[in-house]
């Protein structure tokens, strides 16, 4: 029979890969297969004599170390690639490479092939593929037990017609060598490959509060694809974990100390394993593997219930960033080495935290109990023991709550679900419920001045002006456009907001819009919008990535940053602050003019992630937060200098303490003196 071109060299470079490998220390063909026959099911293996018989053959032993024997002449219809092989391994490890055989001509018997290696520097292990028509491939693998040091060996491959170990009929050019050589690192050696960050933790959290942190390993020189787990067999960790891939050679890991450590020192030594199999098992590891990380976990008490007092003039949290014109400045300094965590309140229902407003030692706050059901809760500062609750039934959404003058301000929002409710602060009791006319809206807490509360409502949009006195409607503007997300600010005679890419200046007496100012440079980013802040005479938002400074004197977009802005903006002293870069940093900028001051380092520092979305100011510190943890930035240095592991909505009282509400519902209370 006689095969046409297209299908003889395809089999002939099956023939020839197929059986691709290495003998245990003696001239052993691999695997011998002819022609049409499926790899691995020829003759099989059988000792060979250390050369090829027949004509056309050489011998098998290297006439100078190192060095291949003469090749036969007209072999050149066969090529091999790469036609000398120089590898890199560790000791105890296989490492893997590529042959490709090119043929260009065909022949009409069937041809049997064997490759041997006479010093047992490859194994067996092969994986053949096709690459065209013409090409195959063969994915070699090196001894594992080869020793450190440098190994050579030539492969010689035959093509014969009769079984390749005798080889009395071999085809012209057969065989043919590839010189390889194999240069080993000591086991020791293998340690280097992988490199943790952090090398060790030394954490604190208090106690109840797990804390969670990033590791992360960088991984060189595996010789095949790599699992990576982080192991702990003390008990510091909440669970283990398998490292996920970021990237071809990053790995990381997100883990998270046990809720039920004691007060005091736990130290563990992480075991990371890196295998080539199921890293919990690890029957394949990786030479070098595990590597150790160092552990210390500090757990302070969770309960401090210090005395407490009034700050000299700071005035109480009462609403949204703190007061009516949201710049979430407290005018007090504070010590970080003093800070301690006063008590904590778990997850609440389905676990939807919001902001609270504080006032006469008692901090507000709303949770959702279940789907539709709400509750307010007043808490005591002193301890967090619950004052009263009040179930506020089935809504479709109720915002966070205002405090001021001994009552409690909360929105609901829904089409049948829109009221204002007022109740009084020392006994829950409800005072009144003014019907509004929101639409399925979510937004910031109502703005107190005085008797006066400011709130979003109006028909598709608009704002509200409430007397808390005669718990009466003052006016009721509808012109406003419709957006989630925001509160008025109100200072000198004006309500502000943002949106539709301007502000609108509500004259505070009439309800009318006094003014607006165009941002120029604004783009339609959907229903949503953010609280302008307001200091001097400037009103700050963030819009689109960019910080926006508003001249509400002269009326005009004074100024404005580029790139990759977050969060609400906050204010004190001529200094505005924002979350730039995608919130990883701090920048501060001149309030007049948006020129920078200063920016903080990167705030994830190895245990939290980079989004941090909230901010509050102190005379001499900055918290932020992020989802997760909430760091404390000294103001004159602009570093790091406090961590706390719970993030979330932040709020600081006329009693110095720092309030965090996580999503989850979860409230803690920190001493900050």
């Amino acid at each position: 029979m006689r095969f046409t071109k297209l299908k003889a060299a395809a089999v002939l470079g099956a023939a020839l890969l197929a059986g691709c490998g290495g003998g245990g220390g003696s001239d052993t063909p691999a695997v011998s297969s002819p022609v049409g026959a499926a790899p691995g099911t020829g003759p099989g293996t059988t000792p060979g004599s250390g050369g090829t018989p027949g004509t056309g053959g050489t011998p098998g032993t290297d006439t100078v170390p190192g060095a291949p024997p003469a090749a036969t002449p007209g072999g050149t219809w066969l090529a091999l690639t790469p036609a000398t092989v120089t590898l890199s391994a560790i000791e105890g490890e296989s490492t893997g490479f590529r042959v490709i055989g090119t043929s260009s001509r065909t022949f009409e018997k069937p041809v049997n092939m064997a490759i041997i290696d006479s010093k047992g520097v490859v194994t067996t292990d092969v994986t053949i593929s096709a690459l065209s028509q013409f090409e195959y491939a063969a994915d070699l693998r090196t001894a594992p037990a080869l020793a450190a040091g440098s190994h050579t060996t030539n492969l010689e491959v035959r093509l014969c017609e009769d079984v390749p170990t005798v080889c009395s009929k071999p085809l012209p050019g057969s065989p043919w060598y590839i010189p390889v050589t194999v240069n080993v690192a000591p086991h020791a050696q293998a340690q280097q490959r992988l490199t943790l960050m952090p090398a060790a933790f030394d954490l604190a959290t208090y106690q109840g509060e797990p804390l969670s942190f990033e590791l992360v390993a960088q991984m060189a020189g595996a010789s095949k694809p790599v699992q990576i787990a982080v192991v702990d067999n003390a008990g510091v960790l909440a669970q283990g974990t398998v490292m996920s891939q970021d990237g071809s050679t990053t790995y990381r890991a997100k883990l998270t100390t046990s809720s039920v450590l004691t007060p005091g020192e736990h130290s563990a030594s992480l075991e990371v394993r890196a295998c080539y199999d199921e890293p919990r098992e690890c029957r394949m590891p990786v030479s070098g593997s595990p590597w150790r990380v160092p552990t210390k976990v500090t757990v302070k008490s969770g309960i401090n219930l210090t005395a407490l007092a009034a700050l000299p003039g700071v005035a109480p949290w009462s609403t949204y960033n703190g007061n009516a014109t949201h710049t979430g400045y407290v005018p007090a300094s504070f010590d970080p080495a003093n800070f301690t965590r006063r008590w904590n309140r778990p997850e609440t229902g389905t676990g939807f935290g919001q902001a609270v407003a504080i006032d006469q030692g008692r901090v507000f706050t709303v949770a959702g109990l279940s789907e539709s059901k709400w509750e307010l809760i007043a808490a005591k500062e002193a301890d967090g023991e619950v004052a009263w609750r009040y179930h506020m039934s089935r809504l479709y959404n109720v915002n966070p709550p205002a405090a001021a003058n001994g009552k409690v301000f909360v929105t609901s929002t829904g089409h049948e679900d829109s009221f204002l409710w007022v109740f009084d602060q020392a006994t829950g009791q409800l005072i009144s419920k003014t019907a509004l006319s929101s639409q399925w809206d979510r937004y910031m807490a109502p703005t107190v001045v005085g008797d006066m509360v400011y709130t979003n409502s109006g028909s598709y949009g608009g704002m509200v002006k409430f007397n808390a006195a005669t718990n009466l409607v003052e006016w009721r503007n509808t012109t406003l456009p419709q957006y989630d997300g925001w509160t008025p600010a109100v200072d000198g005679g004006y309500a502000y907001a943002y949106m539709n890419s301007q502000v609108y200046a509500v004259d505070t007496a009439s309800g009318g819009i006094a003014f607006t100012i165009a941002n120029p440079s604004g783009q339609w980013m959907g229903w949503s919008t953010s609280t302008l802040a307001l200091d001097d005479k400037m009103g700050f938002v963030v819009h689109n990535g960019r910080l926006l400074g508003f001249d509400l004197q002269a009326r005009t977009r004074a100024w404005e940053t580029n790139g990759s802005t977050i969060g609400q903006p906050i204010v004190a002293k001529g200094v505005v602050y924002s979350l730039a870069e995608g919130g990883s940093l701090v920048e501060a900028r001149a309030s007049t003019n948006g020129m920078l001051q200063w920016k903080s380092p990167a705030l994830s520092n190895g245990t939290v992630e980079a989004a941090f979305m909230r901010m509050v100011v102190s005379s001499n510190l900055l918290f932020a937060s992020s989802a997760t943890t909430t760091v404390a930035i000294d103001l004159a240095t602009h570093q790091v200098v406090w961590t706390y592991p719970l993030g979330g909505e932040l709020a600081i009282s006329d009693r110095g303490v720092l309030y965090i509400v996580a999503r989850s519902g979860k409230l803690a209370a920190v001493n900050l003196r």
